[in-house]
């Protein structure tokens, strides 16, 4: 009898792991931006402003080249794009505000390698980035 409640325990236990470990194993929580990078090419990058999110978290840009941020608002909020040296730092470049359905064009001067900060000014918490300068 001892022994067939030891076996029920065990049995009772393990099914209860599987279980735990079954609802731990569900879609991880989306990442902002989805962790996606966006190269300069040709002295330009494009980034979609959408659901309080930049389809992009990384900006890769060249050394010693000035270039042109295409943002695109794709909802009904509105957004803009602007680089700081870091977080909290000097503005480099200033976005305007744009409206659904509108375009803004960020000239981001020629810029020392290193990395950047990029970031909606209206919605500081949920869309920012990170630009990275190489070359």
């Amino acid at each position: 009898m001892l022994f067939a409640l030891r076996r029920g325990a065990l049995l009772g236990l393990t099914a209860l792991l599987v279980l735990a470990l079954a609802a731990c194993g569900g879609t991880p929580a989306p990442v902002p931006g989805g962790g996606a990078t966006a190269t300069v090419t040709n002295g330009e990058v494009a980034v979609i402003a959408d659901d309080l999110d930049f389809d992009v978290d990384t900006i890769q840009a060249p050394a010693g080249e000035a270039f042109v941020i295409r943002l695109t608002n794709n909802e009904n909020v509105p957004h803009n794009l602007s680089v700081y040296t870091e977080q909290g730092g000097e503005r480099i470049a200033l976005g305007q505000i744009i409206n659904e359905g509108e375009v803004d064009e960020i000239e981001v001067p020629a810029l020392e390698p290193g990395e950047y900060f990029f970031v909606c000014d209206l919605h500081v918490n949920e869309m920012q980035g990170t630009l990275v300068v190489e070359g």
